[in-house]
């Protein structure tokens, strides 16, 4: 719409301009009555010298050129445009012609005579200020001062509306990844357009959002909290139940105490979670060396499942910054998931390996594997696999937790290190999971 007016209003100038000056153009003639007057008296007075002296004078006006004949057609100027000579020999009338859009914006011409009656001609013309241009260069020129107006106006009217836009796609972006709460510019909030709309619309909705995602949060660790202390008695109560316990009840009692393990554990993982989303504070990190952690994992691994094989594969150690702690448990979390799918008589497999600066840490089970559409809802809380859950009801007996948070915890700690966590099905079977951790 701005762009219309402008056009509009150019257009516009552009028509006034042409109308005053072809109005004003006729007005010009009245004026040459001095110019013939000048030039019969330089001429009585002077002769042809002076005359032709007082003509190159014209030469420094931009928009008056005078020309004289004399009585044989000969000018006494050498240059003279054609239509110039045309018109002083068109003996048809002494009329003023006006042609716009030529070469001549006006031409008049009158007798004039010497002190010896001798006849001389004098044409006046007036030129336009475009009138050195012919039409089609003054419409190729027209045109492309167009289109540098309009380029440099679709240049600012772009910076006007893509800046905020800008601005408003970085808030989003924060948002997205968490990043609360979210800051949008004051002067995007202050407009008065769609953008600015737009702009505090979804400012109410972040902000509705990270209270909601903020209540939640409080909620899951206020209500892991409260579960530890009933559970806490339970615990005590089961004991005490063991003292006078028949033996055809151990069976219920040992089923009770391995409940309340798995609910402990639950309410552990859930605390972590929750304690993730909330944690910004890098001032404790330290250089962790990946293989020490590796290590120490591996060697856990090998003490609570005797009976499985667990390779360690580090034929080069990679440092990060990072909470030593919280890698330890991660990368126990993907061991213990490993060790839980894997087959019978399989090893799992955990490779650390360096290139382009990034710490790379494989971990691979010889399990079934996991179907493609699955693969990223794995990341998420509570999700698991059907035939992890299958096999989580066959063996409750092993005190494994088969909750669905193992890799959810792992993904927060390897993105709180500026790393990256992917899941992928092996081309020879089983599940990799491939940790990636920029080095220090």
């Amino acid at each position: 719409m701005v762009t219309s007016l402008v056009a509009t209003l150019v257009t516009l100038l552009l028509a006034v301009y042409y109308r005053q000056w072809s109005n004003d153009s006729v007005n010009l003639i009245a004026p040459t009555g001095g110019y013939i007057s000048a030039a019969e008296l330089i001429l009585q007075r002077g002769g042809e010298p002076l005359l032709l002296e007082w003509l190159m004078t014209f030469e420094r006006h931009p928009s008056v050129n005078a020309y004289v004949f004399d009585d044989q057609g000969i000018s006494l100027l050498s240059d003279v445009p054609d239509d110039v000579r045309t018109y002083a020999f068109a003996s048809d009338s002494y009329q003023a012609r006006v042609n716009p859009l030529g070469q001549s914006e006006i031409l008049v011409k009158a007798p004039i005579q010497n002190h010896e009656g001798r006849i001389y001609l004098l044409v006046v013309e007036f030129l336009h200020p475009l009138a050195v241009f012919n039409l089609p260069t003054y419409l190729g020129w027209g045109f492309l001062a167009s289109l540098v107006l309009f380029a440099l106006w679709g240049l600012v009217l772009a910076r006007y509306l893509s800046r905020p836009l800008l601005s408003l796609r970085t808030s989003v972006r924060a948002f997205a990844h968490g990043h609360w709460p979210v800051r949008i510019a004051d002067d995007v909030l202050l407009r008065r357009d769609e953008i600015g709309e737009l702009s505090r619309e979804f400012a109410d909705m972040a902000a509705r959002l990270e209270r909601l995602i903020s209540d939640q949060r409080q909620l899951l660790r206020d209500v892991s909290h409260e579960l530890r202390s009933p559970l806490a008695r339970s615990a005590v109560a089961l004991e005490l139940a063991r003292l006078d316990a028949a033996d055809e009840q151990v069976e219920y009692l040992d089923r009770i105490e391995l409940e309340n393990q798995r609910l402990n554990e639950l309410i552990g993982d859930l605390l972590d979670m929750a304690r993730l989303e909330t944690l910004d504070d890098n001032a404790s990190w330290s250089l962790v060396s990946c293989r020490d952690v590796l290590q120490q994992v591996v060697t856990d691994a090998r003490f609570e499942h005797p009976d499985s094989q667990v390779i360690l594969a580090a034929a080069r150690d990679c440092h990060v910054l990072g909470d030593g702690r919280l890698l330890l448990s991660a990368c126990e979390n993907v061991v213990r998931n490993a060790l839980l799918h894997t087959r019978p008589g399989t090893p799992v497999e955990v490779e650390l390996s360096r290139a382009d600066d990034f710490c790379h840490i494989r971990i691979r089970d010889h399990g079934p594997g996991v179907p493609e559409a699955m693969l990223e809802d794995l990341l998420r809380p509570f999700v698991r696999n059907e035939q992890a859950r299958e096999r989580s009801l066959d063996s409750l007996g092993k005190g494994h937790r088969g909750f669905g948070l193992g890799l959810a915890i792992a993904n927060r700690v390897v993105l709180h290190h500026k790393g990256s966590l992917r899941l992928q099905n092996h081309p020879q079977g089983g599940l990799e999971v491939s940790i990636r951790l920029p080095c220090e």
